[in-house]
């Protein structure tokens, strides 16, 4: 099992906090402990193989914070400021030759939702809150059979059943599919793309198996603000 980490964006909507410092630096305690510290703990405990952590804004401070971990291998995305998450998990494809958990370094989520998504066998598989959500979240629609529609930020909130959580497991049968279908909108000049793009592409075409995970009551938060971060620290600062 591999693990895709995107970390290569700024943060700026958390001001002061990332003038310098990528978002996955940030501490959620005085110990220094930093939201990637905290996922590779996680993926440490889930046994996973290698590592992919895909960086861009000052990507040294995450190469040298990372470089006595043996199972991280670095990333580089040197285009990170004209795109979206899409082009830097297009930069990793290459190097994806097993099942591989995704994940945004930003996003902290408890050890029993990893451990719920590992058990699903499904090729896609996208754990989710139900909750009401607002513009800004990464909706999910789900029909009658809870069986996934759409998995947006522009569809109405009042239609939606809850949040993504911008982690995943995925099948290593569907990297050739990522590939190609991330190809096509960059040729088309879709650059500012999520990956949630190519999944619901794989929705609309009925191309490939895909799940979704409630994850009831467990415990996660994806770190956009400033209140997200207080709320990181607080729920998994220790």
């Amino acid at each position: 099992m591999i693990a895709v980490i995107m970390a290569a964006g700024k943060g700026s909507r958390l001001g002061d906090y990332t003038t310098n410092l990528p978002k996955s630096l940030l501490p959620l305690n005085n110990k220094g402990r930093t939201l990637l510290d905290y996922n590779l703990d996680i993926l440490d405990q889930l046994n996973v193989d290698k590592i992919l952590i895909v960086t861009g804004f000052n990507s040294k401070l995450i190469e040298n914070h990372t470089a006595k971990n043996p199972k991280v291998k670095i990333v580089y995305n040197p285009f990170w400021n004209h795109c979206n998450v899409l082009g830097s998990l297009y930069m990793a494809l290459d190097k994806i030759d097993d099942d591989f958990l995704f994940l945004h370094a930003d996003t902290l989520a408890e050890l029993d939702i990893w451990q719920m998504l590992l058990q699903a066998n499904e090729d896609m598989v996208l754990p989710f809150e139900r909750k009401k959500c607002g513009e800004e979240e990464m909706k999910v629609v789900l029909d009658e059979n809870n069986m996934l529609l759409d998995i947006t930020k522009e569809v109405n909130p009042e239609k939606s059943q809850g949040e993504f959580l911008g982690i995943a497991k995925f099948s290593k049968n569907t990297v050739p599919y990522f590939k190609e279908k991330a190809e096509n909108f960059f040729k088309e000049g879709n650059l500012n793309l999520y990956m949630e793009s190519a999944v619901q592409s794989a929705i609309d075409n009925k191309d490939i198996k895909i799940s979704v995970l409630d994850i009831l009551d467990n415990k996660f938060v994806e770190v956009d603000f400033e209140e997200d971060y207080q709320k990181a620290k607080k729920l998994f600062g220790n």
